[in-house]
This record gives C-alpha cells, sequence and structure tokens, in this order.
C-alpha cells in the first residue's frame, strides 16, 4: 500500500471553475493498493474509487483520467509525522515552513523554555548593541559580554540539535552527527533579518553546512564558540559581535525549524521583530504531512543516513 498526493498543474488553473481549483489546489491525496485507487477524505461516491485499465499500472491510468493533476508518491501515510519537524501540510503544500503537529503538553512546554531562551539571549544581545553600534567594522568588535552571548547562544543550538536527534533514536556527540540535521530540515535554506538594524545584510547561518570531513569549520561561528571556548587567551578576538548574531541567528532557525508558523511572526509582527525569518525552505509534494484519517498523529523516525 502506498499514499499519493495529486497536485494541479499550474498551466490547467484556467480552465477549470473556481470552486473546483480551491478544492484541488489542497491536494487531493490517493491510496493506492495493488491496481486500484481510493481518493481519500472525501464522499464514498463510486466515482472516488478506480481500477487500472486493461495493460496498465494504476498510476498510468489515474494520469490519463485525470490530466490536470501531477501524482507525487508520499513519503509518509496519512497522519505520520516527524517529531521536532515541521513541514506544510498537504492541505497546503505550498507552505514553506508549515507547522509541528504535535500539540501535546512535553513540546508545548519545551517550545515555551526555548522561546523564553532566545528571548533572554535577544535581550543580552540588545544591551550590547547599545554600546556597540552593529554596523560595519564594529561588527569585528569583541570583549567578554560578547563572548558570553555566543557561547551561550552555539551552547543552545546544540541542545536543540541533540534534541531533534534523540527523538529519533540518534545520539548527537558531535557535528559528524549535527550535522545530519541539515538536510532533514533543510537548514541551508534558512535566512534571518534584522528589522530594528535595516542596514545589515541578511544571515543564513546554516549556509554550505553539509556532510564533509570539516563539519564545524563549515560553520564559521561555531568553529569560532569552539576555539574562544577551549581557549579564550589565544583566541578572544574571535568572539565577535557578527558572530554572536550568526549564533542567535542559528537559534532562531532551530526553533523555527521544530515548531513552524506556530512560533515563527509573519507580516507586521514580524516587521516589529528583533529577529525576523526572511527565507525559509521549500518543500517537494512528497515531504508533506497529511492530516489523519482518524483524528490521531502518529510520530514516525526520519530515516537519517549513516
Amino acid at each position: 500500500m502506498s499514499y499519493y498526493i495529486g497536485i494541479l498543474k499550474p498551466d490547467e488553473i484556467g480552465f477549470l471553475e473556481a470552486v473546483e481549483i480551491d478544492r484541488l489546489r489542497n491536494g487531493q491525496i490517493w491510496k493506492i493498493e495493488a491496481n486500484t485507487a481510493e481518493l481519500l477524505d472525501v464522499t464514498s461516491s463510486p466515482l472516488n474509487h478506480h481500477s487500472a485499465d486493461s495493460g496498465e499500472d494504476i498510476i498510468s491510468t489515474l494520469r490519463k483520467r485525470f490530466p490536470s493533476l501531477t501524482l507525487h508518491k508520499l513519503n509518509l501515510a496519512p497522519g505520520e509525522y516527524y517529531p521536532n519537524m515541521a513541514r506544510p501540510s498537504s492541505k497546503i503544500y505550498y507552505d514553506t515552513l508549515g507547522d509541528n503537529p504535535d500539540k501535546s503538553k512535553s513540546v508545548m512546554e519545551a517550545r515555551a523554555q526555548n522561546s523564553g531562551q532566545l528571548h533572554a539571549l535577544i535581550n543580552q544581545l540588545q544591551e550590547i548593541c547599545q554600546v556597540v553600534h552593529p554596523l560595519g567594522n564594529n561588527l569585528k568588535t569583541f570583549g567578554h559580554e560578547i563572548r558570553n552571548v555566543l557561547i551561550l547562544a552555539s551552547t543552545e543550538v546544540e541542545a536543540h540539535w541533540k534534541s531533534v536527534l534523540k527523538a529519533h533514536g540518534v545520539e548527537g556527540r558531535n557535528t559528524t552527527d549535527y550535522v545530519k540535521l541539515a538536510p532533514a530540515l533543510k537548514l541551508p535554506d534558512f535566512a534571518v533579518d534584522f528589522p530594528w538594524y535595516p542596514w545589515m545584510d541578511a544571515i543564513k547561518p546554516f549556509k554550505n553546512w553539509i556532510h564533509s570531513v570539516s563539519p564545524t569549520q563549515n560553520l564559521a561561528w561555531y568553529d569560532s564558540y569552539n576555539r574562544v571556548k577551549h581557549d579564550r587567551e589565544s583566541n578572544f578576538a574571535e568572539a565577535t559581535l557578527e558572530c554572536a548574531f550568526q549564533a542567535i541567528s542559528g537559534c532562531f532557525v532551530m526553533l523555527c525549524a521544530q515548531y513552524g508558523w506556530d512560533f515563527a511572526l509573519r507580516d507586521e509582527d514580524a516587521n516589529r521583530a528583533f529577529l525576523r525569518l526572511s527565507a525559509a525552505p521549500g518543500w517537494e509534494p512528497s515531504e508533506v504531512y497529511v492530516p489523519p484519517l482518524d483524528g490521531i498523529w502518529k510520530p514516525k523516525r526520519y530515516p537519517f543516513a549513516r
């Protein structure tokens, strides 16, 4: 048994009625079993049950009967989701950030604690920026308070990495383990900017972070954190204001990647915030979460590469 989502082809929109467009934009979910197909989450009309035509597989038959749709095989069955990973819903499959279906008490408590820690870090960084204006060469400024923010923010990012991996039964010991999250959460695609400091360029804290022989060095701010943490006297100058901004951005991205739009602000609310999500991943239709048919969400471990 497998499941497919049917997506309306963009060039077909002009030929359909408005009601039909709205229905198809939500994504049609098909259950495929042997050479039969059933359209789910609709009435039990015989029109929603199909058998393969002679000499064809069922997918070929569906594509012939519904030429306005593209069919994508889903990675997850309806109701399945990856813990601590936000994804778009099949009902809004073109969404950039999506949501985390798990609204349990433990998840909401963790979200509140994580959010509180991020805001404490933001307050510390704001106080520093009242003394050191974050512009030009000032971003290379270093000092004890800046180092403290860098270490705390980077430690918080590490805690997020460990927590996500643990939810999937994977031990997180170092960046060789942590970097597995980059493709799973599409971390390199996130960007953060700062409405309070509009002259600052957007930061992509996980840009170019891929599995390699040096996953720590691929994150310059995290590498600086490691160096200044273990040998402050030799590497004190690496604890720069720029690195502090990057580390806090990394913390913010990890929260957005875990909780989705339930955490990240949008529109005017985002325009007034210290941190604003300026870019988020695009997801393939095959990667979305499909609401459960029985109303019960079921966690499933992500297939991390070994």
